[in-house]
């Protein structure tokens, strides 16, 4: 069986498998919303094309989308976990393959991203936070600004490679994905590429570990919360998977900077949209 059709069965097997445990939940099972769908097939294929080229942004732009769409926050937050499972294991196993995994690095990186993850996602599910809608929407208007800033130059963080350093950097990281729906890439890929580490195993090793990152998040909200958009969850997984096998050969042709700069502002229209509609 050839590498994009075993891609597509296993997607369509975990989607039948949220709808079981859907079923089996008593979860809302209203007649199918093919607009919610098609808008987050959509979505997803950019954000999944624009995670593969820059090593980030996949969960700040898709979290902002849902949020748009008016999909309640935490449920934004689950589904777009749920869904970078398969983008961030697809790019986590090219990196593998072609040699840009620190295994060093990834030991330090995995255990305290996982209890940051964990916590930041025990913190959004059940502690009721006051206009979280309002706090979420404000810290990806950072996150889009700080992309924006990114691609027009270079931020400068000085990090030094030790446990004492990269056990707190890992856990922040962790938290912060988690609880407002990405970031593990921009806090610490961003971090880590000022340190004396070829870019391309910083790059590598980060997304390597996020799989394990978003599939901690995925499991723990996945049991702490209803899922009841899940079209919102099949369009942004089949759109990973569509785009995955071809996100190399688009992003040859696209500059990191171009792209740095279209997902900056669109994460600011987004949640300045959010934020306005919030006031009025």
């Amino acid at each position: 069986m050839s590498n994009i059709k075993f891609r597509i069965l296993f997607a369509l097997l975990f989607i039948s498998a949220i709808a079981l445990l859907s079923y089996l939940r008593d979860i809302d099972r209203t007649s199918f919303n093919g607009n919610l769908f098609f808008w987050c097939l959509f979505v997803g294929i950019i954000i999944a094309a624009i995670d593969g080229s820059l090593g980030m942004a996949y969960g700040v732009a898709g979290t902002a989308f849902l949020l748009g769409y008016g999909i309640s926050p935490v449920k934004a937050v689950a589904y777009i976990h749920i869904a970078e499972i398969f983008v961030s294991g697809s790019t986590g196993l090219s990196h593998w393959k072609e040699g840009n995994v620190n295994y060093k690095l990834f030991k330090k990186l995995l255990v305290p991203g996982i209890f940051g993850a964990l916590i930041g996602a025990l913190i959004i599910s059940k502690v009721k936070i006051p206009y979280l809608s309002m706090i979420l929407s404000f810290y990806l208007l950072f996150m889009g600004i700080f992309l924006l800033i990114k691609a027009f130059r270079k931020i400068k963080v000085y990090f030094k490679q030790k446990n004492s350093s990269i056990i707190p950097l890992a856990a922040t990281g962790g938290f912060i994905d988690a609880a407002g729906g990405g970031g593990w890439g921009p806090v610490v890929t961003t971090t880590l590429l000022s340190s004396k580490m070829e870019p391309r195993k910083v790059i590598g090793t980060v997304n390597a570990s996020e799989f394990f990152i978003n599939l901690t998040s995925a499991i723990a909200l996945l049991l702490l919360i209803k899922i009841t958009d899940w079209e919102a969850l099949a369009g942004l997984i089949l759109g990973g998977f569509l785009i995955a096998p071809f996100t190399a050969k688009v992003t040859r042709k696209i500059s990191i900077k171009l792209m740095l700069i279209i997902i900056g502002l669109l994460i600011i229209f987004l949640s300045l949209r959010k934020i306005f509609l919030f006031f009025i």
